[in-house]
């Protein structure tokens, strides 16, 4: 059966918590927070209203110099750095009691240099590198790695580990070696975003997103659900995946997106990760029993 959860970045937000928290919610995913307070504070509230804790990396966003720990970098010290940020992520999620911790993968990511990334929005170059100066076995190689000490963190704090494509390059939709990678490391497990997966399909015309979405179901522990326009830019960032959106305007389609994945697996946790001030709260509680309803 699947759970659902709501997102909170920066601070602790009362509003959305009164609002967005039903009975059908049944924790929250917390990412980004700049302030201890902040973070003592989520911890209470999470204690007084007995609810699940997710982590997106980094809880504390002075703990790290990059928004993604870099685990793949072509830098062997760069790639040390980002595994000591996760482990001390992982220590302190396991004092609180998380149920797991989701990080962006790859990073950096290697980017074929004929399409145009311009709509992809990373916030740093060390976020991607151009695939000619990232030869195909190196990247292999690290992967490899990376999901070893990944699953080795991951068993050490008995805390799941979850990969989210922030976008997919073709060394991991071409070919098998995604697949033999989870295959050997069946703990860490993946999270698929309906907004990013969109947003990809507009960018590289040899990805397949439903034939990607259908292969990686059965390694995927979570859905980050929101909708985003795209044209020859992004409008309407983190809208909430309202069954009533178009994908004639440019919308993702959520519902072929919800529909792949819930005929492959069920127990899933859910993120709305909206902002659901955009719409009504009838629209929201639609929205929420949309969804429910593929799950069921």
């Amino acid at each position: 059966m699947a759970e659902y959860f709501i997102g909170m970045h920066v601070q602790f937000d009362e509003d959305k918590y009164l609002r967005d928290f039903t009975e059908d919610i049944s924790g929250i995913e917390f990412c980004n927070f700049g302030e201890q307070g902040e973070i003592e504070k989520l911890i209470r509230k999470a204690r007084e209203g007995r609810y699940k804790i997710g982590v997106h990396f980094p809880l504390n966003k002075a703990s790290y110099k990059y928004r993604d720990p870099l685990v793949v970098a072509l830098d062997e010290n760069e790639r040390l750095e980002a595994f000591e940020a996760i482990e001390s992520e992982l220590e302190f999620g396991r004092d609180i009691g998380i149920e797991y911790l989701l990080m962006h993968f790859p990073k950096p990511m290697p980017l074929d240099e004929s399409l145009n990334w311009e709509l992809a929005s990373f916030q740093s170059s060390a976020e991607f590198v151009w695939q000619k100066d990232y030869p195909y076995e190196v990247f292999k190689d690290n992967c490899f790695e990376a999901f070893k000490k990944l699953s080795e963190l991951s068993y050490k704090y008995g805390i799941q580990i979850v990969l989210e494509f922030d976008f997919v390059n073709k060394y991991l939709y071409e070919g098998d070696l995604l697949m033999e990678i989870l295959q050997q490391y069946p703990n860490i497990k993946l999270c698929l975003d309906s907004a990013r997966i969109h947003v990809q399909n507009n960018i590289d015309i040899n990805f397949d997103y439903k034939k990607f979405i259908k292969e990686m179901a059965k390694y995927t522990y979570s859905l980050h659900l929101s909708n985003v326009k795209v044209t020859d830019k992004l409008e309407y960032r983190h809208y909430p995946p309202l069954m009533t959106l178009k994908i004639e305007e440019h919308w993702g389609d959520t519902a072929e997106f919800l529909r792949i994945i819930s005929e492959e697996k069920k127990d899933l946790k859910i993120l709305f990760e909206h902002d659901s001030k955009k719409i009504s709260y009838e629209e929201l509680i639609e929205c929420y029993q949309w969804v429910k309803s593929y799950f069921e």
